[in-house]
């Protein structure tokens, strides 16, 4: 077993060959530098504790480890970054979508608005609350032929603004 001071001198001496290794194997010369002082410092300190056999061996296996974890890392990385990036391509979107709702809505509102009092009413009735025909005319005191009249009318009315825009906001043929 080497001692302390021939390990340092065997890692000093194989330090620049494994900077040089490192670089053809990373292609970055500023990565290659960062693993390899990373690399000498653990295999000095696992030296410091005990004994090593073989310095030089240790050294280059802990390059080799190194890169692998820091390939696992980026990777990691990356992957987070690409789920981030969907993340808030669906919020964006989905944001996008409540906005053209909303629109959408406000039109319609801003329409039934601009009805006749009774033909909204009935309109309301039926479309929004889920009565029947026979319950609104029953509730207003008119026939049912005169409910079917009014949807009828409030939704030729509000026409234009369906075939105008489909529920996501895009012009229809």
């Amino acid at each position: 077993m080497p001692s302390l001071a021939q390990v340092v001198e065997e890692l000093t001496g194989a330090y620049t060959e494994l900077k040089r290794y490192l670089g053809w194997k990373l292609n970055d010369s500023h990565k290659a530098a960062d693993i390899a002082q990373e690399s000498f410092e653990r295999v000095y300190h696992h030296a410091l504790k005990g004994k090593v056999a073989r310095p030089r061996a240790l050294l280059f296996s802990a390059a080799r480890n190194l890169i692998i974890d820091q390939g696992r890392s980026e990777q990691r990385d990356q992957s987070l970054m690409e789920e981030l990036e969907q993340q808030g391509g669906e919020m964006a979107a989905s944001v996008e979508q409540q906005i053209l709702h909303r629109d959408q809505l406000e039109r319609v509102a801003a329409r039934l608005q601009r009805l006749p009092r009774k033909r909204r009413e009935v309109f309301i009735l039926a479309r929004i609350y889920g009565y029947s025909y026979a319950e609104i005319a029953a509730r207003m005191d008119i026939s049912v032929a005169a409910v079917e009249k009014h949807i009828a009318r409030a939704v030729l009315d509000c026409s234009d603004l369906i075939e105008r825009d489909d529920p996501a906001g895009a012009p229809r043929k």
